[in-house]
């Protein structure tokens, strides 16, 4: 894991106009252990559907978008944290998370 002991999981942008994906399915639930480039949820598009994949080793800890939850780019839709991050800042994290867009 990286030494942030709390990675965003956001919407990705798989091409120069898209503005807004869809969670088709998740591959993951909380409390398993994801590994750096594992696929974790299918995102659909206009033109296509494809995986996203885990950006860091850890606890994919928190689900915040369902299947069929249509976002735009960048928005947060999962978490990924060590075991020992409590829930009390996972949920600032989330809080107080803005995006690349927003930024």
């Amino acid at each position: 894991m990286t030494s942030q002991a709390i990675i965003p999981i956001t919407m990705p942008k798989f091409g120069m106009t898209m503005r807004e994906g869809k969670v088709a399915d998740w591959q993951v639930e909380a409390g398993d252990e994801v590994g750096e480039g594992d696929e974790i949820v299918s995102i659909e598009t206009e033109k296509i559907t494809n995986s996203c994949e885990a950006p860091a080793d850890g606890v994919f800890r928190r689900r915040l978008a369902d299947s069929g939850d249509t976002l735009p780019v960048g928005a947060l839709i999962g978490v990924i944290a060590t075991s020992e991050t409590t829930e009390a800042d996972i949920d600032a994290f989330v809080a107080n998370f803005k995006s690349q867009e927003e930024a």
